[in-house]
């Protein structure tokens, strides 16, 4: 992999509130370890992180058990925490910790320094965090050696995945310190790591490791997201293979990488609820509908998925240069959409032949980050919304009857061929829902036939996202046996229309996330 990973058990955070609370740290530590991580990093904070120092200790005694019987070198396991005085230095290394982290941001010039003397007296070399250059310059001249880079604010929590660059950059140019693998100075990025190409930035700038957490902590399979984040796998003896910086392909879709879309959201909770579980996306409704959000509604939705995707600002859409006006190029745009809704949650704004100054209009006033087209849009309509707003996504919806109505012949199929391929061109994903007769509005709770979208998928290789009749129950069968490039539900997960039921919107999530595929 060219840099260590430092993979963090972690059950909840100030930011996320609730990640994964039920987890077992023993058992997620030794996924970690069984796929090469050279560092475990244990949150032993129990008010916002949801640690205990037994997790630290559990972790230490499993992992080197079962690197003992491997005959390979156990990771080191690192106490994160607020960590102030010697006391807690020395409870770090009662419970197997090989070091500990020391934040900058907590700590005066005078108590780091003392720290950091007391851990190398117990043959430890802390971990020092720092969030400004401000902060840098007080663990250099504190002798910090390991130096780790909070990509978040720790304030309003927002990310900004450059920071780690610019601190890269100080260090060598304005403090003239050496880094990286041959020098005495270790750089780590601590925060925000989402995808590959957040993992190979960090590669380019000579980072020594990258810790990560949450993303690991939400994968269904731990193991299968270590070795896509790293770019490749390590052998039995931890012997790492080629890496990979590129943009997963569409298709075919990998256990866990469903892009999950919970739509006719109206309520900041229920929209939270949905990311929490793990939801790329959510869809706030324009058009006439039960569901239709005001824009204070909406903007509020959009406010509370920012500020849980620790962003302030809108995801933009890919270029359109960067992807031919082709099927091929549709399947790498929708790569690209779900690399960006798997970083950070994306709110979709729903429209349904509506007039194009409106959904300009509306999409700018709120702040979606996406436009899904629900009704009769021809792709003129497209290219124009396209010219005008070309930071967003564009998502188009192509509806189908319900199961057992309708035509089921060859004749049928290439006529929906020739409907998804005129949007192929112009937009970033494509959507197949059930058309109900008498309502075009999605929300219906009646299902097509599933066959088609597997047809569409494996035929023509044209991503699709399956919307209508998805409930909780079903969504892993789905996604199991077809394995859609994603998944929309609206009704399935309600009590009311526009009032999600929360258990129901988790498992939904969950089920989806989880669906084990035949893909491997």
């Amino acid at each position: 992999w060219r840099l260590a990973l430092a993979a963090e058990f972690k059950r909840a955070s100030p930011s996320k509130g609730d990640i994964n609370a039920d987890l077992d740290a023993a058992k997620q530590a030794l996924e970690y370890t069984k796929e090469g991580a050279s560092v475990l990093s244990v949150l032993t904070e129990p008010k916002w992180f949801k640690g205990t120092l037994q997790d630290l200790q559990d972790v230490r005694t499993t992992t080197q058990r079962w690197a003992a019987q491997q005959g390979i070198p156990r990771p080191a396991c690192l106490r994160k925490d607020f960590v102030i005085d010697e006391y807690q230095v020395l409870e770090a290394v009662a419970h197997g910790a090989d070091t500990v982290l020391l934040m900058v941001s907590i700590l005066s010039q005078t108590r780091l320094r003392a720290l950091i003397a007391f851990c190398r007296t117990w043959c430890l070399e802390p971990l020092v965090e720092v969030v400004t250059v401000t902060e840098l310059k007080v663990a250099l001249d504190a002798g910090a050696r390991v130096l780790g880079v909070n990509n978040r604010n720790l304030h309003t929590f927002e990310l900004d995945k450059n920071r780690t660059a610019q601190i890269a950059e100080a260090l060598k140019v304005t403090f003239k310190v050496r880094f990286g693998p041959a020098a005495p100075t270790k750089v780590l990025a601590l925060s925000g790591l989402a995808t590959p190409e957040d993992v190979a930035e960090c590669r380019d700038i000579s980072c020594s490791g990258v810790l990560i957490g949450e993303t690991l902590m939400r994968a269904p399979d731990p193991g299968a997201a270590i070795r896509e984040l790293m770019g490749g796998a390590r052998d039995s003896k931890g012997q790492e293979g080629a890496a990979s910086t590129a943009i997963a392909p569409a298709l075919p879709v990998m256990p866990g990488a469903v892009v999950v879309k919970v739509c006719g959201v109206v309520k900041t909770e229920d929209a939270l609820c949905a990311v929490a579980a793990g939801a790329n996306l959510v869809g706030v409704i324009f058009a006439k509908s039960k569901r239709q959000a005001s824009a204070a509604q909406a903007t509020a939705v959009v406010g509370a998925v920012r500020k849980f995707g620790e962003r302030s600002a809108v995801v933009e859409a890919a270029t359109r240069d960067q992807a031919p006006s082709t099927i091929e190029g549709l399947a790498q745009r929708c790569a690209a959409l779900r690399a960006a809704c798997k970083r950070t949650p994306l709110v979709v704004g729903v429209f349904m032949d509506q007039p194009v100054d409106e959904v300009v209009e509306r999409s700018a006033e709120v702040g979606v980050d996406a436009i899904q087209l629900h009704g009769a849009e021809e792709p003129n309509f497209v290219v124009e919304l396209r010219a005008r707003l070309p930071q967003a996504w564009v998502l188009k919806v192509v509806h189908l009857p319900p199961r057992g109505e309708g035509p089921s012949s060859d004749a049928a199929f290439d006529e929906l061929k020739g409907r998804l391929s005129k949007y192929a061109s112009h937009c970033d994903a494509l959507l197949l829902d059930t058309a109900v007769k008498g309502s075009v509005s999605g929300g219906t709770g009646a299902a097509f036939d599933w066959e088609v979208a597997r047809q569409v998928q494996d035929s023509l290789g044209i991503p699709v996202i399956v919307a209508g009749g998805l409930t909780d129950t079903n969504v892993g069968e789905l996604v199991g046996s077809v394995q859609p490039f994603g998944v929309d539900v609206a009704s399935g997960v309600e009590d009311a229309p526009g009032q999600k039921n929360p258990d129901k919107t988790a498992a939904y999530v969950r089920g989806a996330k989880r669906a084990r595929t035949g893909a491997a």
